[in-house]
C-alpha cells in the first residue's frame, strides 16, 4: 500500500489530515493516485492508519478509515550515527541505508578532510535534502519511526556532547599485535558497551574519505570526562560509506539479540 508521511494523525476514524505538499506531489504526480484511492498515513513516531484521499480546494487530504495504531518499531534501534559529510551520492546512500538498518538519529559533521563545503548552499539546505531522502527510505522499507537528521555541525561540537562515543580508526587495522587488535575490534567494543551501557543511545562516529586528520585523532585520544572508545573494522581499509554500514550493522545486530 502507498504511504504518506504526515506531521500528526487524527485520533478517530472519519477525521482527516492534510497531506504535506511534497508528499501530495509524490502521490499524485509520481504514483498517479487519485481521489478515493486508499493509502497508509504515518506520523513518523510509530502511529499508522489507513485513509482515503480527497481534495479540499487545491489541497490534498486523507480521511482515516481505520483507527490509528502504534506498536514497537522493530526496525528502529537506539543508535546515533555521527557521520562526516561525504561527497554527493555516497552521503545520500548512507542516509538511506541508515534508515533501513534502524539508526534513530544521524548527525552530519564537517571534518578537516571533508571535501563538501556546506557554506555554498547553507547547512539548512543540506539537512532538508537528507531528511527528505531519509523519509522516502522510511516509507519504502516499512519502518514506522522517522530517522532524525540533525543540523550539520562541526567535529568539535561532536566532542562537546555528553555521550558515549565510539570512533572508527582505520590505522588500527595494520597492527600485528593480536591482543591489541581484538581489544579494539568494533564487535568486541559493541559487546562491552551494550552489556554495560552508561546511556541509552551509544554514538558511532565515522570520519570522511581519507579518515580523520592527525589533529582530530589526537583530540579523540586525549583524556576526557566522557566515554570515548577507539575501534577498527577489521584488517581491510574500508571506504567511509562501507565503514558506516559495517558499524551500524554490528550494533543493530547485537541489539536484536
Amino acid at each position: 500500500m502507498r504511504k504518506a508521511l504526515c506531521t500528526e494523525l487524527p485520533d478517530k476514524v472519519g477525521k482527516s489530515v492534510e497531506i504535506p505538499q511534497a508528499e501530495a506531489n509524490h502521490l499524485i504526480s509520481v504514483l498517479r493516485l487519485k481521489p478515493e484511492d486508499t493509502i497508509e498515513v504515518l506520523d513518523g513516531n510509530g502511529k499508522t492508519a489507513q485513509a482515503t484521499l480527497f481534495y479540499k480546494g487545491k489541497s490534498l487530504f486523507a480521511e482515516l478509515t481505520s483507527e490509528p495504531t502504534g506498536s514497537a518499531d522493530l526496525q528502529s534501534y537506539p543508535l546515533h550515527l555521527s557521520l562526516a559529510v561525504l561527497k554527493g551520492e555516497a552521503m545520500e546512500w548512507v542516509v538511506e541505508k541508515a534508515v533501513e538498518l534502524g539508526v534513530r538519529t544521524l548527525t552530519p559533521f564537517q571534518s578537516e578532510f571533508s571535501v563538501v563545503d556546506l557554506r555554498k548552499k547553507g547547512p539548512e539546505a543540506f539537512q532538508e535534502r537528507w531528511q527528505k531522502i531519509a523519509d522516502q527510505a522510511l516509507k519504502q522499507c516499512g519502518r514506522q519511526s522517522r530517522m532524525t537528521i540533525q543540523m550539520p555541525t562541526t567535529f568539535e561540537n561532536i566532542l562537546l556532547k555528553k555521550t558515549q562515543l565510539i570512533w572508527l580508526d582505520e590505522t588500527l587495522a595494520y597492527t600485528r599485535e593480536m591482543d591489541q587488535w581484538k581489544r579494539h575490534y568494533l564487535p568486541e567494543i559493541a559487546d562491552e558497551i551494550l552489556k554495560n551501557p552508561i546511556q541509552e543511545e551509544p554514538e558511532l562516529m565515522i570520519g570522511p574519505e581519507g579518515g580523520f586528520s592527525p589533529n582530530e585523532k589526537n583530540r579523540l585520544m586525549q583524556p576526557s570526562k566522557k566515554e570515548i572508545k577507539r575501534a577498527h573494522a577489521g584488517a581491510a581499509i574500508l571506504r567511509a560509506e562501507t565503514a558506516a554500514l559495517f558499524g551500524i550493522s554490528v550494533f543493530t545486530c547485537k541489539m536484536t539479540k
